[in-house]
């Protein structure tokens, strides 16, 4: 007996720091994330080392950009925020990962004729761009064939002008009459070490809109953000999804089946950072979302944003908690305890982060806790210290 405690103590012995900490992330958490694609990239960094089973439902709602072109040409989704996710949590530990990561994020020129831009895609189709001939020979060949289906599918009118390559590499499975943005995603894996799990809420092909206090619509997620036209003027009031700017009646989807398992059978559900309407509550339309939280026992956390977001105009924290419980009891037939959809809110030690302060007695009213830490550093006032942040979610996960 004291022989086999010997043999196995030198064998724990042998195990690295490193590949413990790689053992010890396979065994993560598994954390659900509701948000866009951009708001949590930095923080993928550390929660990707910590767990390698997180899940990201982000919005295929996006109207803007390279997503917007796709959009017009092709009933496909929006797919910016997928691919910005899924190369949030790439490990690019190796020279070759890390050029892998940089063309699948590579926009074309924004200032290049049409002409050119087709060349340099037939270029990277045949290998002989800088970045796809450094790729090792599997993954060059993996790259080379989707692209090359790409550019034989684009109509000669698509617009190449700072288009995302990651996101035209969704294309390839709507050409070939596959029209399901996993294909596109599993293309990604098969290319990079991803680690987590990233998936579109639906793969409906809708459109985000928003009624505003001064009687008036917007059809668009890119009209909502600030990010490609100017803030908004007037609050938002109610936000649904719509077929088109044609075509501005609600319309109801539904979750997807593997999303509602993902988020039933989660360790711990987190509303995060993000903008307030067009990346979190969108997230929280489909029918079917709200009921999926509402059957999770386990902590459901609401992390507010800090900073300014033009999509609160005039909110504060405790119209942003409300909101929030509105949008997940949408669909429910007879409305749950606040606790049984946002159990937790985790807040800044400094109240002066939160518009119209924290709303102590309601939140202990509705049953639900309030967590203050220390989450904001020197460094990265305004906003979180991503580590920090991590760190204090998963304790409550404990």
């Amino acid at each position: 007996m004291r022989v086999k405690q010997t043999q196995q103590v030198k064998s724990v012995s042998r195990v690295t720091p490193l590949k413990a900490q790689q053992y010890l992330a396979h065994q993560g958490k598994k954390l659900l994330f509701f948000s866009g694609g951009s708001a949590l990239r930095g923080f993928c960094r550390p929660l990707s080392a910590t767990t390698h089973n997180s899940v990201h439902l982000v919005t295929p709602f996006d109207s803007g950009g390279s997503s917007a072109t796709i959009r017009r040409h092709f009933t496909l989704p929006g797919v910016g925020d997928l691919r910005n996710r899924l190369l949030a949590l790439s490990h690019n530990g190796t020279r070759e990962q890390d050029v892998v990561s940089r063309l699948l994020g590579y926009r074309l020129s924004s200032s290049a004729s049409q002409q050119a831009l087709r060349s340099h895609l037939k270029l990277m189709a045949e290998g002989k761009d800088p970045l796809v001939s450094s790729l090792q020979a599997n993954k060059r060949q993996l790259f080379c064939q989707k692209i090359a289906r790409v550019l034989q599918c684009l109509p000669q009118e698509f617009d190449l002008k700072g288009a995302s390559i990651g996101n035209l590499l969704f294309v390839d499975s709507y050409c070939v009459g596959d029209e399901r943005l996993q294909c596109g995603i599993d293309f990604f894996h098969q290319m990079l070490d991803i680690r987590g799990t990233v998936r579109p809420i639906v793969e409906s092909n809708l459109n985000i809109a928003a009624d505003l206090n001064d009687g008036s619509t917007v059809v668009g997620q890119h009209l909502l953000t600030a990010k490609e036209t100017p803030a908004l003027r007037s609050a938002i009031t109610k936000l649904y999804l719509c077929e088109s700017e044609e075509n501005p009646e609600p319309v109801d989807c539904y979750l997807l089946k593997k999303n509602r398992q993902y988020i039933e059978q989660a360790d711990l559900i987190c509303f995060p950072p993000g903008s307030f309407f067009t990346s979190i509550l969108a997230n929280l339309l489909p029918v079917g979302v709200g009921e999926a939280v509402a059957n999770n026992p386990n902590p459901k956390v609401y992390i507010p944003n800090l900073g300014h977001d033009p999509e609160q105009l005039g909110m504060t924290l405790e119209d942003c908690i409300l909101t929030l419980l509105s949008y997940l009891r949408k669909h429910t037939e007879q409305p749950l305890k606040p606790s049984q959809y946002i159990s937790t809110i985790l807040l800044d030690v400094n109240e002066k982060y939160y518009a119209g302060g924290i709303p102590f007695e309601r939140l202990r009213e509705m049953g639900i806790n309030v967590v203050q830490r220390d989450l904001v550093t020197m460094r990265s006032a305004p906003y979180y210290n991503d580590d920090l942040l991590l760190k204090n979610l998963l304790a409550i996960g404990n």
